[in-house]
């Protein structure tokens, strides 16, 4: 009973200290980046370092949030990314709140499976991801125009170009794969500054972003095996 007692009692230390030390790392974050919301604090697997969910991304960092370390956290025994696993959980949307009336929809086959696209007309590894979906069938596709002026600066005058096309996600795809300059209609206004709002809300960072029917968000190209595998 002694015994038993004894490792309760160091249980709930640990396990105080543990909320302590935690608490102890928003404080000193929040003292540190005062303009940076900080969504999520945990402890990682490595003894004395935290993970940390802010800015749209995952650091490290130790209780005195002096330091950072940015980039993926491998589990070797077990051949896991845990940095790309937390970061699917943190990063999830509600995509029932998105505005899809800002999206332009393509409907391939019975399209039921369903991607929610933030792409960038001049970003290349969106034109590569675009060959990619070429060989999807049965998905819809809500494309939301994000282009990023900083990188890109003519991307705003295709955007609204292609929204405002006869035939919006055909003039994406010529633009995209095949380089044809869009042609807009007169007196038409697009979403494109709406987009370029929700997408900093969504703190979507860079192109291609897209999200699954459940929210999982994705970064990045993937081949067409890869999004067979992550539309199941």
């Amino acid at each position: 009973m002694k015994t038993w007692f004894t490792a309760l009692s160091l249980s709930l230390f640990t396990m105080t200290m543990s909320h302590a030390d935690i608490q102890t790392v928003e404080k000193n974050l929040k003292q540190n980046f005062p303009d940076i919301p900080i969504k999520s604090v945990k402890n990682s697997p490595v003894k004395d370092v935290y993970e940390v969910y802010m800015g749209g991304r995952i650091v490290y960092t130790t209780d005195e949030a002096k330091y950072f370390f940015v980039g993926n956290l491998i589990d070797l025994k077990e051949q896991k990314n845990l940095t790309e696993e937390s970061m699917q959980v943190l990063s999830k949307i509600d995509v029932s709140k998105l505005p899809l009336d800002q999206a332009i929809k393509q409907v391939k086959g019975k399209g039921e499976r369903v991607i929610y696209l933030f792409s960038d007309p001049d970003c290349p590894y969106c034109h590569k991801l675009e060959q990619e979906l070429k060989k999807i069938d049965n998905v819809t596709i809500y494309l939301f125009l994000y282009p990023i002026a900083t990188l890109h600066p003519n991307a705003v005058e295709i955007s609204n170009k292609i929204w405002c096309s006869k035939q919006p996600y055909q003039a994406w795809l010529d633009y995209t794969i095949d380089k044809k300059q869009p042609v807009a209609s007169k007196n038409c206004t697009s979403p494109v500054t709406k987009i370029a709002a929700l997408g900093k809300t969504l703190e979507v960072e860079g192109t291609p972003t897209f999200f699954l029917k459940d929210g999982t968000r994705i970064s990045g190209v993937r081949s067409a095996e890869e999004l067979e595998k992550i539309l199941k």
